[in-house]
Formats: structure tokens, C-alpha cells, sequence
């Protein structure tokens, strides 16, 4: 009995302490719950921010490639206007080289009239003492077979070539006006504004807004500019089109034809005069023709061919003299109505050296061409600099009602009368901003060959220029963009 009651006892005790561990259970389910809202909040806001930081960094490189596509397309534009003078620059050659050979077939008959003979006999003569052999062989089969077919063909390249110019006309007057358009204020603003907007909603979809606001364009040395191109890009025209009339000479040039055309036929004997066998001085037969920009303006070529015959003058002193005897000529001129360059500084593949057949020589006129056109360049304050770059920052913000928390959009809320004001999302003035900047900058690929330009100082340094397509983009850090931010949300760090 005494046992049975003292197991009765200890019950009695056991049952009475039953629940005394659940107020400490309570005050550590209540400390885990609110140390689980506390850090939802804080991982809802660091999400926040590095979504915001990556949409930033997105929206500021969407809006360098808009700059970079618009530069290397004013570029390409450039190089497609070089090219069209280039081909102006051809037709004009070749309208030159046609009104010569026109002649030249017209006149070789009567200038050397041993190609006539119908057995070739003849050119044995015209070879030793007039012209050598290679030009006795052009000499018979022109005056033989083909002089009649050459001045044919030759009257039509002229109109043909002239309508090529119209065409290239047309392409630089399409160029012209899409790289105008691409500069008229507001244009690319307002197309950039779109692209920014949608790649900042497409990294937002279905969670909210986000409110994109640009920063302002700056220059390489962190001054603002005051639209999408001022202070960096400018238009060039009238007197100031230098660098364009360089670039379209050299690359015309670029073609041997175009440059100078350029022959000489040497008679395999001296003579015939006793004083000129004396002294070695031969006959030959010389062609010069070339094409030349002059002026801005006008495109001109001449070809000639004149026979300088040795001879001995009569005269008491014995002596060897050459007497030019033209036999073909031709030029072409093409420059805007009215606007005839003065063109005596031309140096015409030294078409005038022969000046009885220049004389001859009635310039064509093509009053369709235009002349250079005006373009769009670096400005030349960034022409000098090394490292030209435009740069481009954006702000992006989030209101705070729109971000993922218990006091935002999030489906987790805290109640009206809660008292754990420390879980609020307190973000300065109530939003949370991002802010990103991109650079457009000019590089040359590295798997692209190297310009052989200037190869013996070793592998070339370009710089950037509106004429080379190489303009790329980076994400650039702006420790001033970042301050103003700070000091726009009254949260300055110092």
C-alpha cells in the first residue's frame, strides 16, 4: 500500500508541471518567425537591387549598341560616298580614254601611213624608225581590221558612262539623307528611348514597372553634351571637305587606270638623220593620260598621244631636236552647272607634256555631277584626341509599392497596426535607383588583319574616324553618375 501510494504521489506531481515548456516553445517560435520575416525582407531587397543593377547594366549597353550601330552606319555611309567618286572618277576615265581611242583610230592612218600597207611590209620601216615593234603590230591590225569597230564602240561609252554618274549621284543624295535624318534632333532620342523602355520591361515582365530615365550623353572628358551628337560628331561641307577630297583621291588612285596612263613606243634605231644617228636620239611615240579631282568639285581627265619625230633642224650647227606630231587626244570634265574649276594645276598623268595633242583635246562637260558631297565627321576637337568615346548613362527606378517585400507587391504583407516597423523596406525617398553607363569606343578587331599602312613602323595604331566601321561598346564605371544619384536621394556616401 505504501508503495501504490507513493506512484500515486509522483503522478499527481507529473501531471501538475505538463505545458510549462511551451511559453519558452512560443517565445522561440515567435523569435524564428520574426527573424524568417526579417530575412525575407532583406533577401527580397538584395534580389531587388542586383535585378536592378543588371537591367541598368543592360538597358546602358542596349543603348551603346544603338550608338555604335549609328557610328560604324555613318561610316559605312562614308566609305559607300568615297567609293561613288571613285566610280565617277572611273567613268570619267574612261570617257576620256574612249574620245582618244575614237581619235586615235580616226588619225593613225594618216599619221603613219606605212600601216596602211596590206602586207605588213611597211611596219618594218615605222618599227626601226618610228615606233618599235610592239606598236607596228597595234598599228597594222587598227588600220587593217579594227579601226572602223574601235570608233563605233567607242562614241557610245561616253553617254553610257555619264549615266553611271547619275546613278552614283543618286546613291550619294540616298546616303546624304539617311545620315541627316540619323542627326535630326530628337530621331535617334526618341528611337533609343524605346529600345531602353523595352529591354527594361522585358527584364521586368510580369513583375511590375520600372522607369527608365537617361543621364545625359558626355564626351571622353566627362562633359555633357548637349544632344545625342553635339560636340561629338559634326557636319562638313563647302571649303571644310578636306578630308573627304584626300580620302576620295587616294582611293581613285588606288586604281592604275584611274591614276595615269602612261606609255611609251621607242623606235628600235636612231635617226634617220646623220646628226641624230650620231647623238643616239631616237623617235618614239608618247601617251600620257591621267585623271585628277581639282578643287572640290570637278573630276577631269585628258589622254593624249603625240609622235615625236628625232630630226635634224637646218642650221649651220649641227644638231638633234624632237618636233611633236599629235595623233590622238581626249577629255573629260564632270562638276556641278556652272561651277568650271580651274584645272591648269592638274597633273594629268602628264597628258599636257604632249601640248600640240592637248591643245586639240575638247574637253566633254558633265554639269550632273555635284561635286563632293558634305558629310558628317568626328568633331575635330575629337579627330585630335587618341582615344575618342562617347558615352551614354541611364538611371533606372523602381517605386517602392513595386518591389517584391511585405511593404511592397509582395503576396507576404504585414498587417495595417504591426508595430515591426524595423522590416520596412525603407529606401530613400521611397524607390530604389540603378544607374549604368556605356562607352562607345573605336577599336580595330584583333582577329581582323592589320592595315598595311604605315608597315614598316610595325603593326599600325588606328585611330577612331568616322570613314573606319571598328566603333564598339563597353560598360564603363562613372563614379560621378553614381554621386549625383546619391545626392539626388539625399543618401550620399561619403
Amino acid at each position: 500500500m505504501h508503495c501504490v501510494g507513493q506512484r500515486g504521489g509522483q503522478m499527481r506531481t507529473r501531471h501538475g508541471q505538463r505545458g510549462q515548456a511551451l511559453i519558452y516553445g512560443m517565445f522561440v517560435v515567435i523569435g524564428g518567425l520574426a527573424s524568417l520575416f526579417f530575412l525575407f525582407n532583406t533577401g527580397q531587397l538584395s534580389q531587388e537591387k542586383t535585378k536592378l543593377v543588371n537591367t541598368a547594366d543592360a538597358v546602358a549597353y542596349s543603348a551603346g549598341v544603338m550608338h555604335a550601330r549609328a557610328l560604324n552606319f555613318i561610316a559605312y555611309g562614308n566609305r559607300a560616298l568615297v567609293a561613288n567618286e571613285v566610280l565617277v572618277a572611273q567613268m570619267v576615265s574612261l570617257s576620256s580614254w574612249a574620245q582618244y581611242a575614237r581619235t586615235h583610230a580616226q588619225n593613225l592612218p594618216t599619221q603613219f601611213v606605212e600601216c596602211a600597207d596590206p602586207y605588213g611590209y611597211g611596219e618594218t620601216l615605222g618599227a626601226a624608225f618610228h615606233y618599235g615593234p610592239k606598236y607596228a603590230v597595234m598599228c597594222y591590225l587598227t588600220v587593217q581590221y579594227a579601226g572602223d569597230y574601235i570608233a563605233q564602240i567607242a562614241e557610245q561609252v561616253p553617254p553610257l558612262a555619264q549615266a553611271v554618274v547619275t546613278g552614283a549621284e543618286t546613291n550619294k543624295q540616298a546616303i546624304k539623307l539617311a545620315h541627316g535624318l540619323l542627326h535630326t534632333p530628337g530621331h535617334l532620342q526618341s528611337m533609343r528611348t524605346a529600345v531602353m523602355q523595352d529591354v527594361a520591361q522585358a527584364n521586368y515582365a510580369g513583375d511590375g514597372s520600372v522607369r527608365v530615365e537617361p543621364a545625359g550623353l558626355v564626351g571622353a572628358s566627362g562633359a555633357p553634351l548637349t544632344d545625342d551628337w553635339g560636340g561629338f560628331t559634326r557636319h562638313y561641307s563647302g571649303q571644310d571637305r578636306a578630308r573627304i577630297a584626300e580620302l576620295a583621291g587616294l582611293a581613285a588612285h588606288t586604281d592604275p587606270f584611274t591614276r595615269e596612263r602612261r606609255w611609251d613606243a621607242t623606235a628600235a634605231f636612231p635617226g634617220p638623220d646623220p646628226v641624230c644617228i650620231d647623238l643616239g636620239r631616237k623617235s618614239e611615240v608618247r601617251r600620257r593620260g591621267g585623271t585628277d579631282l581639282v578643287n572640290y568639285d570637278e573630276w577631269i581627265a585628258q589622254d593624249t598621244e603625240s609622235f615625236w619625230r628625232a630630226y635634224q633642224p637646218r642650221g649651220f650647227i649641227p644638231r638633234c631636236r624632237y618636233q611633236e606630231e599629235p595623233i590622238a587626244y581626249g577629255e573629260q570634265q564632270a562638276h556641278p552647272d556652272g561651277q568650271d574649276q580651274d584645272d591648269s594645276g592638274a597633273r594629268l598623268g602628264g597628258a599636257r607634256s604632249n601640248g600640240g595633242a592637248a591643245s586639240q583635246a575638247s574637253s566633254s562637260h558633265w554639269t550632273n555631277y555635284s561635286g563632293l558631297p558634305s558629310y558628317y565627321e568626328l568633331d575635330s576637337g575629337q579627330l585630335g584626341k587618341d582615344d575618342p568615346a562617347l558615352r551614354m548613362s541611364v538611371r533606372l527606378v523602381r517605386a517602392r509599392s513595386d518591389l517584391r517585400t511585405s511593404d511592397g507587391s509582395s503576396q507576404i504583407q504585414r498587417s495595417a497596426g504591426s508595430r515591426i516597423d524595423a522590416y520596412e523596406s525603407r529606401v530613400a525617398k521611397d524607390e530604389m535607383a540603378a544607374v549604368a553607363s556605356s562607352e562607345v569606343y573605336f577599336e580595330r578587331p584583333f582577329a581582323q588583319r592589320p592595315n598595311g599602312y604605315g608597315a614598316p613602323q610595325g603593326r599600325p595604331r588606328e585611330v577612331g574616324s568616322l570613314f573606319n566601321p571598328y566603333w564598339q561598346v563597353r560598360l564603363v564605371h562613372s563614379g560621378n553618375d553614381v554621386r549625383n544619384q546619391q545626392q539626388r536621394q539625399g543618401a550620399l556616401i561619403q
